[in-house]
């Protein structure tokens, strides 16, 4: 069975969908940001704060090294594809669902908990998403096996769509015998 990866931005439901879609298939689940606050014992902004960028993404790399067994489902954190190794481990090491969305949608989900995110705790505005969406989309789109659109939907609409793709990624492979 293929690992499958849910990426994409702040507030697209990489977590939600991750935990339900792993319970459902009874699989393991590794949210990459969960994995580092336990971890640390403190929050991803504390981390930022007190540590700096470099050490939280070095942690990013780490969980991703050493965590990742065949078959599971990932949630990973919005940034990890900004690090050229991380995508390389990811590429090679499953199947990636990009949650895609407009920033407009992004600034409606963690408008309740922006200031929870580092890079928006100064400045949180449509344009300082689409900034930091621009800066990502790049990165999201190279490693993308699937896309899947959550502009206006739930994620009760959005669970069908992931446990689909799954189901695609590990159908069983038709054997030709000559």
């Amino acid at each position: 069975m293929e690992t499958v990866y849910l990426e994409g931005f702040h507030g697209v439901g990489k977590s939600m969908l991750g935990k339900v879609l792993a319970s459902r298939k009874n699989l393991a689940y590794l949210d990459i940001d969960s994995a580092i606050v336990e971890k640390e014992n403190r929050d991803i902004k504390t981390i930022v704060q007190e540590s700096g960028v470099e050490y939280y993404r070095n942690l990013e790399k780490y969980i991703l090294k050493n965590s990742i067994t065949q078959g599971m489902i990932v949630s990973t954190g919005a940034g990890i594809v900004l690090d050229e190794e991380n995508r390389h481990l990811i590429k090679k090491s499953g199947r990636v669902v990009y949650l895609r969305a407009k920033a407009s949608t992004i600034y409606s989900n963690i408008e309740n908990y922006h200031n929870d995110i580092a890079i928006f705790s100064n400045n949180f505005t449509v344009l300082q998403v689409e900034k930091y969406l621009d800066m990502y989309k790049a990165y999201y789109e190279e490693l993308q096996n699937y896309a899947i659109d959550v502009d206006d939907k739930s994620i009760e609409e959005l669970i069908p769509e992931v446990i689909a793709i799954y189901n695609f990624i590990n159908k069983p492979k038709a054997h030709i015998y000559i």
